[in-house]
């Protein structure tokens, strides 16, 4: 049974103990059973007090937790895994102060869980680029600043957003916070998110004008504002969609950590078919993501 199809209850005696969460991450691991990494012995002994696989053969010292978001974590594992289910569970997202009071941690624990796993869902999406028809289009996040309007407001940060346009509905979308809308930095996010030779869509702005030199098929007819909801619906459906998610559970966030707020509204909408599958994709993503260390979180 997947774990998205789990009541609170049947995840509570299928994961009971640190244990139980250490056996299944051994498994995530290591699904053909355990390999040595350095010698390739099939063989191990379990040191679960140190979340270690000690191999039979040579003696080297396999950590259960490396390469995962657990990584040299202090938490117990249940409480990791019940944070992955919470979070899935909610389509609007849990803020650090509510997973703080339901696993009873400390606040700066439960804001680096989450965000240590929003990291996951950006990695694992980053996997991935945009292919088709794609709208593209620049948004400001952040809050309000009277007296200036337009590309460059301040106090606010500029977002540049991606979705594949479909006939009825938008496909995958992609969100990166960029420092400026320079054409180098608009060239380097769509050559990262975009595949090559694609259809795009933008408004007229100069930093798009050379995509089609890229490789790309562009259409960047000048936009009107108060049409840009229907030249570019999709993009603008994202956008204000966004803003709701992060508005409504998170209150606003710094321009500092926004990327992985965005990585986590995309993964959701991007998995949003898949919602009994959620949990057990949002478990691969946070197994298979690169290490993150708090003191990184908080550059």
């Amino acid at each position: 049974m997947a774990y998205q199809e789990l009541s609170l209850l049947q995840f509570k005696k299928k994961f009971p103990s640190e244990r139980a969460c250490q056996k299944e991450l051994g498994k995530m691991r290591w699904p053909n059973g355990f390999v040595c990494p350095k010698c390739s012995h099939a063989r191990a002994y379990e040191r679960p007090k140190r979340h270690l696989f000690e191999c039979a053969g040579c003696g080297y010292q396999a950590s259960l937790t490396a390469g995962t978001v657990f990584h040299k974590t202090r938490t117990p594992l249940v409480k990791w895994f019940w944070a992955i289910y919470l979070v899935s569970q909610d389509k609007g997202g849990v803020s650090a102060l509510r997973l703080a009071k339901q696993l009873e941690l400390g606040y700066k624990t439960a804001w680096a869980m989450l965000h240590k796993i929003r990291k996951a869902m950006g990695q694992r999406d980053s996997r991935y680029t945009l292919s088709g028809f794609i709208e593209m289009d620049d948004a400001f996040f952040g809050g309000a600043s009277k007296g200036k309007r337009g590309r460059g407001a301040a106090n606010k940060s500029t977002v540049l957003v991606m979705v594949e346009s479909k006939e009825e509905h938008a496909g995958f979308i992609a969100m990166q916070k960029v420092d400026s809308m320079e054409r180098s930095i608009i060239e380097k996010t769509v050559k990262e998110r975009i595949a090559p030779a694609q259809k795009i869509r933008t408004d007229g702005h100069k930093s798009y004008s050379n995509l089609n030199e890229l490789g790309h098929s562009h259409d960047g007819a000048p936009v009107p504002s108060n049409q840009a909801s229907e030249e570019l619906p999709w993009v603008h459906t994202a956008i204000s969609n966004a803003k709701r998610f992060i508005l409504g559970t998170y209150h606003g966030v710094s321009h500092k950590h926004l990327q992985r707020y965005l990585d986590e509204f995309c993964y959701r909408f991007n998995r949003r078919s898949w919602e009994k599958q959620l949990t057990d994709r949002l478990m691969t993503a946070c197994v298979n993501a690169n290490p993150v260390t708090f003191a990184e979180l908080k550059a």
